[in-house]
């Protein structure tokens, strides 16, 4: 039954995005980008960054559906691995991704485009959200936000589970 460990998965969820989204792990936390953020919701169709990026989040999901923890903070951008040690962040997404099960089935629900937000490194972040049925839970979700990190292309900034 998921009901009993559904707010265990939030409280996981919401420190693995906290966690992602700090520019050192022990000055800076992340909070929601505040409503002066240059933020722009871009349609995938007029911005070639949104289809890299979210090629690049498919590639990274493709990692936490193989239930490889380590690896997807290996594939992470640089700055989150200033900011999250290897084995805490596979051990708190493990512990929230595998309650879960497998993807039945990933729908993208919406993208948004911000340049600079605060309280972040500078650079384009591209968060894309996605409806998802696990095997175990029906109506999750998954927010994603990626990153341009230099000649690795996008990466994983953020990660989101619910």
């Amino acid at each position: 039954m998921i009901e009993p460990i559904l707010p265990t998965l939030r409280f996981a969820a919401a420190v693995l995005l906290a966690a992602a989204l700090t520019t050192t792990s022990q000055d800076q936390t992340a909070a929601a980008p505040k409503a002066d953020a240059k933020k722009v919701t871009t349609p995938a169709d007029s911005d070639p960054d949104v289809a890299l990026a979210k090629k690049a989040a498919l590639e990274w999901l493709a990692l936490v559906d193989a239930f490889k923890f380590e690896g997807t903070w290996d594939a992470a951008a640089a700055s989150f691995q200033k900011a999250q040690v290897k084995a805490e962040w596979a051990k708190g997404l493990g512990g929230a991704r595998t309650a879960m099960g497998k993807v039945v089935t990933r729908t993208v629900s919406s993208q948004e485009v911000r340049k600079d937000p605060p309280n972040l490194p500078p650079g384009k972040y591209i968060t894309v959200r996605y409806n998802t049925i696990f095997e175990k839970h029906k109506d999750g979700t998954e927010s994603i936000t990626m990153v341009k990190d230099g000649a690795r292309g996008f990466r994983m900034m953020g990660y989101l589970l619910r």
